[in-house]
């Protein structure tokens, strides 16, 4: 293929390609989590009957459809950006992901007309007779389409770090990293999703005057905050078993993320993970205390549990090697820091994370189910309104996580000078920018 040269460096082809990519994937992911956290409440709004779910639902709708138009227009600046900085990457990988691209594209169009008629045609939730029933499909086959879709590109993400030859397709689909990846996506979907869902609730809340939407949000907030720190602590089990085999199938990979040069990365992300866990438990013992009786077990237990948490979360996020660390090589000249070692210190530290923020959730639910939970009483205005900026707060968090989380996984090849990892690289690209003949 020959194009004419843009004349430019190449660190701004990729600094446009990183923010197209990490856009789209930030509203790609809420997509996916909306409609399946939006299905769930939905289908209890039709088998209870309450009106708090079938509001709640409502509510997930429409932020559905409006990220549903929010990714079109990324999705179309994406591929815009890649034929013109990578022309020669989108070639190849579309010559190689065909029919994972063709099918990931036809279940998106059809995950947005089941979203839009799930929204629009909302009188029909109230409806009874088949138009409830075919509503509530609607909002089943847009969750079915958007994690379908996301298996699609699942496959493209897993295969540009760990590729199989090319002429395999099966090979292609069913690399090394397929499954742990697109699973790691499933929970950290709902955890961001249920996240922001909490958020907006959350900022409604804060706008709200009258009592009875305020009792609602408080709900509506406490409940999407569930789904989310519950996927939360699911995730590390399923990032060790991807990194595994991150490690076995790209060695080289696997070195640069974990005690190489990007390890500082990983280091981002176990910081944001555990300010998530931190954050959240601090809510928790907010609420349960707002609700709980003095003698009540919960509140002794919140508080000890807080602590282990944040030791925890210093713990996982010390870097081991200190002159990988951007800041930290121009402020010391030490070059190893002994807690940040991975074994034991950092498996203990993520086991603390998670059994201790399970125990938290767990005694969260007992708060918020019965006749006396928590957002029924209410609590006073200022801790009321403290408990949701810190849920705005979790949202800020996890939306930088899920930015991080991409980064560490595109560097892991970039820096090693790759755009898929044995099969082609950055200077296959160099035409593109200076004009001259790729050897």
């Amino acid at each position: 293929m020959d194009f004419d040269p843009l004349n430019i460096p190449m660190l701004y082809g990729r600094i446009a390609i990183a923010v197209a990519a990490l856009s789209h994937s930030l509203f790609a992911t809420l997509v996916v989590g909306s409609a399946v956290i939006g299905a769930v409440v939905a289908t209890l709004a039709h088998v209870t009957d309450q009106p708090r779910y079938r509001r709640l639902a409502h509510m997930i709708a429409f932020a559905l459809v409006v990220s549903t138009a929010t990714i079109s227009f990324f999705g179309v600046s994406f591929i815009f950006a890649l034929n013109i900085f990578w022309p020669r990457f989108w070639h190849k990988i579309f010559r190689i992901m065909f029919w994972p691209f063709v099918l990931e594209a036809g279940l998106f169009l059809g995950e947005a007309v089941f979203a839009y008629a799930w929204y629009y045609l909302w009188a029909w939730s109230a409806a009874v007779g088949w138009r409830r029933n075919t509503h509530l499909a609607f909002g089943w086959l847009a969750a079915v389409c958007a994690v379908v879709a996301m298996f699609f590109i699942d496959i493209t993400a897993s295969y540009m770090l760990t590729p199989h030859p090319t002429d395999s397709s099966w090979a292609n689909i069913l690399n090394p990293t397929m499954i742990d990846l697109d699973l790691h996506r499933w929970f950290g979907n709902l955890t961001w999703a249920g996240f922001v869902l909490a958020a907006l609730c959350s900022l409604a809340f804060l706008r709200s005057h009258v009592e009875e939407d305020r009792r609602f949000y408080r709900w509506a907030g406490g409940w999407c905050f569930a789904v989310g720190f519950a996927a939360l602590l699911v995730m590390p089990v399923i990032g060790y078993q991807y990194l595994l085999h991150v490690r076995y199938a790209e060695p080289q990979a696997f070195h640069t993320l974990m005690l190489g040069a990007r390890s500082w990365l990983f280091d981002l992300v176990a910081l944001l993970y555990g300010l998530i866990a931190v954050l959240g438990s601090l809510f928790i013992l907010r609420t349960v205390r707002s609700s709980s009786k003095p003698d009540s077990a919960a509140r002794l237990i919140l508080p000890v549990s807080l602590a282990v948490l944040i030791v925890a979360w210093l713990v996982f996020a010390m870097p081991y090697y200190l002159q990988h660390v951007p800041v930290l090589s121009r402020l010391t000249n030490i070059e190893i820091n002994p807690l940040g070692k991975m074994q034991p210190n950092k498996y203990f530290a993520i086991a603390a994370l998670v059994f201790f923020g399970l125990l938290n959730w767990i005694l969260f639910l007992r708060s918020f189910v019965g006749p006396a939970s928590w957002w029924k009483t209410g609590v006073t205005i200022g801790q009321d309104r403290g408990s949701q900026k810190i849920l705005i707060a979790v949202a800020l968090c996890a939306m930088l996580t899920m930015l991080s989380m991409g980064w560490v996984r595109e560097t892991a090849r970039a820096y090693n000078g790759y755009l898929v990892y044995g099969v082609m690289t950055l200077e296959d690209e160099r035409a593109t920018y200076e004009g001259r003949a790729v050897p």
